[in-house]
C-alpha cells in the first residue's frame, strides 16, 4: 500500500488530517492509538482490504498532521474531527473500529451522527485513566519513569521534548508481549515527529485530557449501535475496568485476543481482521 496517496481533509481550526482509501466494499473507519498515525493500521488493513473500502487517518495533531496550538484536543475535538470527516465525505453504513483512544471514538461518534454508522469496535478503549499516562505508565518501569515526569508542572515539558528513538522505544515496548512486532521502519516513522511545531503541547495536551476515564464511561451507557469490545490479553487495562466498560456498554461478553498487548492493530492484525470480519 506504499503508492497509496494520501489526501488531506481540513479541519475548522485551519489545520488538517491525513488520510487514505484502500480496498473495495462497505465503508470501514480505522482509528489508531495515542503516539501513532495512519500508518499504524496499515497491516490491518492488508488483512481486511478485499472485503471493505478502508479509510485510515490520522487522529487531530498526530503523524505529519500539523498542530494547532491553541486548540483543545479532547475527545470532544477528535469526535468533532471524526464526525465531520465521515459526513463531509458523505459516508454510511460506517463501521468504525478503533484502539485506545481510538477505541472510545467509535461510540462518541455513532452518538453524534447515528444515521450514518452501522457497528462499532472498541477495542483496547483507553477509558480508565485518573491520572496523566496512567495506563501507559503500567506499561514497564522505564515508561512509568518517563511520563511521571513528563506529567509534572513546568518540567513536563522539558522530559517531553527529550523524546527520542530510544525513549519511544521502550515506552511502547509496553504495550506488546512481542516486542519483535514494532517494525523499525515504523518506529522511524513515528520517531520523524518527535520535532514538529507544537508536539509537546499536543503530547501533553491530549493525555491531561485522557484522564477523566470515568466521564467516557457513562458516555457508554448511551450507545444503541451493535458494538464488539475487544481486548488484548496482556492490555494495560485490568479486569475490573474491562468487566466495568462491558457493562456500561451493555454487553454480555468481550472478546480477547491472545498473545496481545495494547497495539493489537501491530501486534495480531489477522486476529483482529478476523473479529471486524465477523462482527
Amino acid at each position: 500500500m506504499d503508492n497509496v496517496k494520501i489526501d488531506n481533509f481540513k479541519l475548522n481550526d485551519g489545520t488538517y488530517i491525513r488520510y487514505k482509501v484502500v480496498g473495495n466494499g462497505p465503508p470501514l473507519l480505522l482509528l489508531h492509538t495515542f503516539r501513532n498515525r495512519l500508518e499504524y493500521s496499515d497491516f490491518l488493513a492488508q488483512e481486511l482490504i478485499d472485503d471493505y473500502s478502508i479509510y485510515t487517518l490520522d487522529l487531530p495533531g498526530f503523524g505529519e498532521s500539523p498542530i494547532n496550538i491553541e486548540t483543545n484536543y479532547d475527545q470532544e475535538y477528535f469526535t468533532m474531527a471524526i464526525t465531520e470527516f465521515i459526513t463531509k465525505l458523505d459516508l454510511s453504513d460506517v463501521t468504525i473500529a478503533g484502539e485506545s483512544i481510538g477505541g472510545i471514538l467509535p461510540t462518541t461518534v455513532s452518538l453524534k451522527i447515528p444515521n450514518r454508522i452501522k457497528k462499532l469496535l472498541c477495542i483496547n478503549p483507553y477509558d480508565y485513566d485518573t491520572k496523566f499516562a496512567e495506563g501507559i505508565r503500567r506499561g514497564n518501569f522505564f515508561a512509568n519513569f518517563i511520563l511521571f515526569h513528563v506529567g509534572l508542572p513546568i518540567i513536563g515539558s522539558f522530559f517531553s521534548m527529550l523524546e527520542n528513538k530510544f525513549i519511544l522505544k521502550n515506552i511502547l515496548a509496553g504495550g506488546f508481549v512481542d516486542k519483535s512486532k514494532l517494525p523499525n521502519d515504523y518506529l522511524n516513522l513515528l520517531t520523524s515527529t518527535t520535532r514538529k511545531r507544537g508536539y509537546t503541547y499536543h503530547f501533553i495536551n491530549v493525555l491531561t485530557n485522557f484522564q477523566q476515564g470515568i466521564n467516557y464511561k457513562n458516555i457508554y451507557e448511551a450507545v444503541t449501535h451493535p458494538t464488539v469490545l475487544v481486548y488484548g490479553e496482556a492490555d494495560w487495562s485490568t479486569s475490573k475496568e474491562r468487566l466495568e466498560t462491558q457493562t456500561k456498554l451493555k454487553l454480555d461478553s468481550y472478546h480477547t485476543i491472545k498473545e496481545c498487548g495494547h497495539f493489537s492493530f501491530l501486534e495480531q492484525p489477522k486476529k483482529v481482521a478476523e473479529i471486524i470480519k465477523l462482527a
